[in-house]
């Protein structure tokens, strides 16, 4: 009890201040994540952590001992999350001027997020907690190149005008890998230092001093090679160059092979000649869940019978009959019931040619692969494939020292099957709780972590009434972190959101 009442004393003495953001571009050579605490402690660790990495530790500072002349301090990093790996500094007197910023070096977008500073006392956390958040900026001067796996190379550009001698570096790195070397151009030598990753696979020009021209070509780019890579350009100690290039490797649109059936027998009717364009379109559409509507996008040229159908399904991650439009009319009989009531086409739609299908209060689990086929006596005319993200909506709330409870909201206007399973658990660092179940009409108070056991509680019928916000009673510092909700049914989630929760001001878990 004498704990927690010291760490609810020394919380309340910093909520007066805001958590800072740090926000940089993608490229500069490092940042810092600033901290300043003077006040005199018996802190001998420093350890930074970043919320939803796994392993959590960012970098660890801790105080060795002390002799006649110094202070001696070591940087350790018994389990730091191998994405730092090198990239990470604090100050070595950092415990003595109270400077515990960290420098983090060539910070990248996926860097973003929330970083955690814990101070451990004599083996014992030291609260407050201090919080800052980073934002990582994409610059709209980088290079980014998009390519399919599978092809046979891919060239990321790197370009210079300077004069270079033969005492130039050109050094290919990827950010967030360690070793981080891709590729190294020295006096027309061989790649040195390199990631095993990239052995065998990468290569610069031949004449690259003399041409100026360092682009890095990459055999056989793999999806494991999407990322964040730089060109470095050094002339002995003087950096002439450096250059970023985002690199996105994706998948190539798989059809199934009913669709690829259908490709050829359009193939077949265009050599007929029987007057129809056949074609095949791919497009991606990103949606945030919570939003009212979202709209799969198909208008087409293609001349289109009156005596034509039109059919929306969905091929992965499960097959799905969607939506039907046939002699003029919506025919929703054999649509599936998870889509019953959700879709919605557009009044004569082989007229304005916009097979464009509504779909209403989109959610998570609608996220993947569409199909829309225009077909006539089982034969396709043209299709169009569509492929649908619902990313998942997050939100904030913040809740007072002295507040009796706090509401996590989770309100939704879909259809939630009565037999699925509601779960609400915590994460913070590496991990977890179970919040509060719901399953077969009730609370499944057996199901939960202790400290959580009579202070949650959700609404009669939540599934019904499409209202599963969850209330925590007498919330306190203990309970600050990133809560989920799942909406489960035969073991897959269909419905998801995240809520954060943490205390007014800036110092907190």
């Amino acid at each position: 009890m004498k704990m927690k009442a010291l760490v609810g004393f020394l919380t309340l003495v910093h909520v007066s201040q805001q958590s800072p953001t740090v926000s940089v571009y993608e490229g500069v050579k490092s940042v810092q994540l600033p901290f300043q605490d003077s006040r005199e402690t018996e802190v001998k660790t420093v350890v930074w952590y970043r919320y939803g990495s796994n392993p959590s530790i960012v970098h660890q500072h801790q105080h060795v001992f002390q002799t006649l002349f110094q202070n001696q301090h070591r940087h350790v990093f018994p389990t730091q999350n191998q994405h730092y790996s090198g990239r990470t500094s604090m100050s070595d007197d950092a415990l003595e001027t109270g400077d515990l910023s960290l420098t983090l070096k060539e910070p990248h977008h996926s860097d973003s997020g929330v970083y955690l500073c814990q101070r451990i006392r004599k083996g014992v956390e030291f609260f407050p907690r201090y919080e800052v958040e980073l934002q990582v900026k994409v610059s709209q001067h980088n290079s980014t190149i998009g390519v399919y796996e599978g092809v046979e190379s891919v060239q990321l550009p790197c370009q210079s005008s300077w004069f270079l001698g033969k005492d130039t570096t050109v050094v290919w790195r990827r950010i967030g890998f360690n070793p981080s070397a891709v590729h190294q151009h020295l006096d027309e030598k061989e790649p040195r230092f390199q990631n095993q990753h990239y052995s065998g696979r990468t290569s610069t020009p031949t004449y690259a001093l003399i041409t100026g021209d360092f682009s890095l070509t990459l055999k056989e780019p793999q999806l494991s090679d999407s990322g964040v890579y730089t060109c470095h350009v050094h002339n002995k100690e003087n950096e002439m160059l450096r250059l970023i290039v985002r690199l996105q490797v994706t998948e190539r649109p798989i059809f199934p092979p009913e669709l690829c059936l259908m490709l050829a027998v359009c193939l077949a009717l265009a050599v007929a000649a029987l007057g129809w364009y056949t074609t095949i379109t791919v497009s991606s559409v990103v949606v945030k869940e919570g939003v009212c509507f979202v709209k799969l996008p198909y208008k087409t040229i293609v001349p289109l019978p009156e005596d034509v159908t039109v059919e929306w399904s969905r091929c992965a991650p499960e097959p799905m009959r969607v939506h039907k439009y046939c002699n003029g009319n919506n025919d929703l009989i054999r649509q599936d019931e998870f889509y019953c009531n959700r879709t919605k086409m557009q009044k004569e739609p082989l007229k304005t040619k916009d097979l464009s299908l509504t779909l209403r209060d989109p959610c998570y689990r609608d996220s993947g692969t569409y199909i829309c086929t225009v077909h006539k006596d089982r034969a396709a005319v043209t299709q169009k494939v569509v492929r649908l993200r619902v990313n998942v909506a997050q939100e904030v709330v913040e809740v007072g020292d002295w507040a009796k409870c706090v509401t996590l909201p989770f309100k939704t206007r879909a259809r939630l099957p009565a037999d699925a399973t509601v779960k609400w658990k915590r994460f913070e660092l590496s991990n977890s709780w179970t919040v509060h179940v719901y399953q077969n009409g009730q609370d499944m108070s057996e199901e939960q972590d202790d400290s959580y056991r009579d202070r949650t509680k959700m609404m009669k019928n939540p599934l019904q009434a499409g209202d599963l916000s969850l209330t925590l009673i007498n919330p306190s510092h203990e309970d600050i972190g990133a809560y989920t909700c799942t909406v489960e049914r035969d073991g897959d989630v269909i419905w998801k959101r995240s809520v954060r929760l943490k205390f007014k001001g800036q110092y907190c878990r």
